[in-house]
């Protein structure tokens, strides 16, 4: 699915008319005529209904149907109204609406339906993939249309950004790899007024955290179910079946829908890795509850490892560095396996562990309301934890805001330097790889720091809010970059974890549920009575370190090939002969490994991209891209 959206104005005819022409193109209208929402989705991707001046329209996964959207719209009063009439449309999927020539468009809470945005012939143009906007605008600049200099091609601090670890903070991660082609922020719309004039306005604040935990954990398995559900109407359905509490929640409550359910599992290469007994036996009592499906159980010998190099362009996203780039290969041999039986949707469990997993940042946020409660759960993470009372003392009263958060942060960014995280943090402190250039570290500090003075606003006042906003927001960001790959092969890549409804009943957990040794985790206690006992009380996994070590023997030619001729370096951005042995020797740190992810998603996107000076030319349209079809579809 990829689309454009165009405010209705004079210029958007000039701009449509350049777009190159395929007979799969699909086109809704303005009022006027005009296109509004032009690219290419699946039918079943597409629920639109028009009273009066007033239409509306989802683009993505959804249980809503036509009728049931046509009856929601005459409540609208204004299209601030859309935030509470999606609390009725359950699933994954952009919501575009228009009451006469005002229209209004927003994604999702995490990053798997982000909007983004570009300024064009004094317009400012919206659409699902950066990498479209930036075509466009070589379109435009080929029309004599205005625009900002240079826009649509590789924005080189855009990706020293990218080369933080495990991610930039979330002020630079909305910074596409494209220059003046910008993402919405999450909880963001995008509106344009009668007159074409464009403005971006908040509609989500997180919820209050104060629902005890019978009642979150009722919110959480409505929620959960009412994801899963809007995903269960096909015929065939794959989902992974980890062993995990996670990926198992979702194949139970898929099962009870009665649509064919294929589950997957990876066998482990460590004998002490028991993820495949759990899995195991989640896919034995599966079978007593689900009428139709099979288990498939996927050994590594048969499989590409981890770390593979993309045999081919097509193997990468072209928006940006993708996230998964260490298992891209073995996702793709995922999907191509599951497509043979008949699955066109798999369902995956990232966006669980973001939402659920206790962290110690809840106590410095429960500190602020009720400190006495905060000091005895504190005390009771010291005796289940190695929490030394110095940092006992800093969860609960120390941490800054988040513009000086940031602002630190400039100061910590040293090559190589390792940081573990505290209870303060506002989101996972990033590191530069200790083969960063010199320049692309300055790079980085200057870009935090410029984003700090501009006093960014968190997604909540209280750090565990926002932090949990914004780990979604990233495992969005993954989903988005795998579907990209998978869909390319008919398997689109779901997450129903990530689905807002779920993501808010998540946020609204009181925070003393929220803490390490708490209690019962929250999503446990959701799935009681639907999911296996045992599963419920599993703790965390073992590290997949063996996966790790063998990817990187097996392509270690392929890999440290890649510092003979780096596009990173060309760049300025890495030194490559820093890289080389990490790639070439034995390291028994994992941690160390840890920054290599970025720099070779970097890499890889480059190397995917045309090869033309990215200095002195546009990109040349994407392929994704399409002019309006003479109908509607």
């Amino acid at each position: 699915m990829d689309f454009l959206v165009f405010p209705d104005h004079p210029v958007t005819d000039r701009l449509a008319a350049r777009l190159p022409r395929t007979s799969a193109t699909r086109t809704i209208a303005h009022l006027s005529g005009r296109p509004w929402i032009v690219g290419h989705w699946r039918r079943e991707e597409l629920v639109t209904a028009r009273v009066g001046p007033r239409c509306a329209v989802l683009l993505g996964t959804t249980s809503a149907t036509q009728d049931a959207l046509a009856r929601l719209l005459p409540r609208l009063r204004g299209l601030d109204d859309l935030a509470e009439l999606r609390h009725e449309l359950p699933g994954s999927y952009f919501l575009l609406a228009c009451m006469g020539a005002e229209v209004r468009a927003q994604g999702s809470l995490s990053a798997v339906r982000r909007l983004h945005r570009t300024d064009l012939g004094g317009l400012t143009v919206l659409g699902s993939r950066p990498q479209d906007l930036a075509a466009l605008a070589h379109t435009a600049a080929a029309a004599g249309l205005p625009g900002a200099p240079r826009t649509g091609t590789v924005d080189e601090e855009a990706l020293a950004a990218h080369l933080l670890a495990p991610g930039a903070p979330l002020p630079l991660a909305l910074r596409t790899c494209w220059r003046a082609v910008h993402a919405v922020p999450p909880g963001h719309c995008a509106a344009h007024d009668p007159a074409g004039r464009y403005r971006e306005v908040r509609w989500w604040h997180p919820p209050e955290p104060d629902l005890p935990l019978p009642d979150a954990a009722e919110a959480v398995r409505e929620a959960l179910s009412a994801a899963v559900h809007a995903r269960t109407h096909r015929a065939t359905l794959s989902a992974d079946l980890s062993g995990c509490l996670d990926s198992t929640s979702l194949c139970f409550l898929a099962a009870r829908d009665g649509t064919e359910l294929i589950t997957t599992a990876w066998e482990g290469r460590d004998p002490a890795d028991d993820d495949p007994l759990w899995s195991a036996h989640s896919a034995y009592r599966l079978s007593q509850v689900r009428r139709e499906g099979r288990h498939l159980s996927l050994p590594y010998t048969d499989a590409p490892t981890w770390y593979t190099p993309p045999a081919q362009p097509a193997h990468t996203d072209p928006a940006g560095p993708l996230a998964a780039v260490r298992d891209a290969a073995r996702l793709l041999h995922q999907a191509r396996l599951v497509a043979r039986f008949g699955s066109r949707m798999h369902l995956t469990g990232i966006g669980g562990d973001e939402l659920f997993a206790p962290r110690p940042v809840a106590l410095n946020s429960l500190a602020r309301g009720d400190f006495r409660e905060a000091l005895r759960l504190a005390r009771r993470a010291r005796r289940l934890a190695p929490w030394t009372l110095r940092a006992t003392v800093r969860t609960l009263l120390g941490g800054r805001c988040y513009p000086r958060w940031l602002a630190a942060g400039a100061d910590r960014i040293v090559p190589g330097a390792r940081r573990r995280p505290d209870g303060t943090d506002w989101e996972d402190v990033p590191v530069m790889p200790p083969w960063a250039h010199p320049d692309a570290v300055a790079t980085v500090r200057r870009l935090l720091r410029e984003a700090a003075a501009a006093a960014p606003e968190p997604l909540d006042p209280l750090r565990a809010q926002h932090e949990v906003a914004a780990a979604a927001v990233r495992a969005g960001e993954r989903v988005r970059g795998i579907d990209a790959l998978t869909s390319a092969h008919g398997v689109v890549y779901e997450a129903p974890f990530l689905d807002d409804a779920v993501i808010e009943a998540a946020l609204a957990v009181r925070l003393a549920d929220r803490v390490p040794g708490g209690g019962e985790p929250v999503l446990a206690a959701a799935m009681r009575g639907l999911v296996p006992g045992p599963v419920l009380g599993r703790g965390s996994r073992r590290a997949h370190s063996a996966e790790l070590h063998a990817g990187l023997r097996r392509n270690r030619r392929a890999l440290a090939a890649l510092c003979e001729d780096s596009r990173l370096a060309a760049l300025g951005l890495i030194r490559p002969e820093a890289l080389r042995p990490v790639l070439t020797s034995l390291q028994p740190d994992t941690g160390a490994l840890r920054p290599l992810d970025p720099t070779l998603a970097a890499e890889f996107w480059l190397r995917a991209r045309p090869a033309v000076s990215d200095h002195d030319a546009d990109p040349a349209p994407a392929a994704g891209i399409s002019a309006p079809a003479a109908e509607g579809g």
